[in-house]
């Protein structure tokens, strides 16, 4: 059944590295995502489990970021608008 799941996370992950911003690579104070150009876009990854769900009986594959920024970028900042990049990749709002 992971195995069958694959595909779809694959998908997601190209689908959020798609529309993933890149920054100039600017230092704006304690905003880190600006010091290291394209980090965030570089740090999509896939994870498979065989026992999730509540009653450990399901398989599930996870799509996930884990640049220090990925917070910030995908839920928004003082100032910064969210950019929501899982979520419209994961339901088909990309564009």
């Amino acid at each position: 059944m992971m195995e069958a799941l694959r595909p779809f996370g694959e998908e997601i992950k190209l689908r959020a590295e798609t529309i993933a911003p890149v920054y100039a690579g600017k230092y704006y104070g304690r905003n880190a995502y600006t010091r290291w150009p394209g980090r965030y876009k570089a740090s999509f990854h896939i994870r498979s489990r065989r026992h999730a769900g509540r009653m450990g009986d399901r398989a599930e594959v996870q799509v996930y970021n884990d640049s220090p920024e990925a917070f910030w970028v995908e839920y928004g900042n003082r100032g910064d608008e969210p950019y929501h990049i899982l979520r419209r990749a994961a339901y088909g709002r990309w564009r």
